[in-house]
């Protein structure tokens, strides 16, 4: 694909990089966008972004080497560098997710408004989903989360193959999981947005996060790298929990006396 971007004299730019800011930023502004109408301090989203994607990025980063373990074994130099792309989600989720856990502690401690985790989370889940479609699209021209050998596959599986070059630079036959995966976050992101105002507070996040763990859980069948461990690929247990924390969110939130939706900001609460 197209790994450099362009060179500034001895400095490659790489597509990875420049996606994944762009993916950063493009969350971060639908994110404060949506918590401006369900937030009475909007400006929180930017304060638990900065730890949560510092945190995310170590995590993905973590996640990533050590499911591509069989490569990285033998260039642990490059096990640091993210310019030339890799991110496992799953690790970003879990680095995030402890981030996010940790900030209202924090934000307590230091006697700082704590917002509806329902409602900051539901902020957060249009733009997670499209800054998720940037990530793969840096995967794409990375050649990381690259699709198995397609060759000899008839219909309808051939129709999800092309020919697409694996992280070692090897061209084949392979499926297109990284354009899936793109367009199935910016339909996911189109769906959560599309229906943040029909939903109770916390359901959206919920609905973001299941949907993307079953597609992450199906796409790994169809995935050339990863590590196998008890019958499934380790991307697949880590999607089975996602989906399992997903599903008890739901509930949670569908159970609580005040599931309703978030009032505008003006009149949402901004402290518990």
């Amino acid at each position: 694909m197209f790994p450099i971007l362009l060179r500034i004299g001895s400095y490659a730019v790489h597509t990875y990089t420049v996606a994944l800011i762009v993916g950063i930023l493009v969350a971060v502004w639908i994110a404060y966008r949506e918590a401006r109408r369900r937030l009475a301090s909007p400006d929180a989203v930017l304060d638990v972004a900065f730890w949560a994607l510092l945190a995310g990025i170590l995590g993905g980063r973590m996640g990533y080497v050590a499911s591509n373990w069989a490569y990285y074994a033998d260039h642990m130099a490059e096990a640091l560098d993210l310019r030339a792309g890799g991110l496992s989600w799953h690790g970003a989720l879990l680095g995030g997710g402890l981030a996010l856990v940790g900030w209202p502690v924090v934000r307590r401690w230091r006697r700082l408004p704590v917002p509806d985790g329902r409602d900051l989370a539901d902020s957060m889940a249009p733009g997670l989903a499209i800054g998720s479609a940037w990530g793969w699209l840096g995967c794409l021209f990375a050649a990381c989360s690259y699709g198995a050998d397609a060759s000899g596959y008839r219909p309808p599986l051939s129709w999800l193959s092309a020919y697409l070059p694996d992280i070692y630079g090897v061209e084949a036959a392979r499926f297109m999981t990284q354009p899936l995966m793109i367009a199935w976050c910016l339909l996911l992101g189109a769906l959560v947005w599309g229906l943040r105002r029909r939903m109770p507070r916390g359901m959206g996040f919920a609905l973001y996060l299941l949907l993307y763990a079953l597609a992450d859980f199906c796409l790994a069948y169809l995935r050339g790298d990863g590590t196998w461990r008890w019958g499934l690929w380790l991307a697949q247990w880590a999607a089975l929990l996602e989906a399992g924390i997903a599903i008890g969110l739901a509930v949670y939130v569908w159970t609580r006396p005040d599931r309703g939706q978030a009032p505008l900001a003006a009149a949402s609460s901004d402290a518990h």
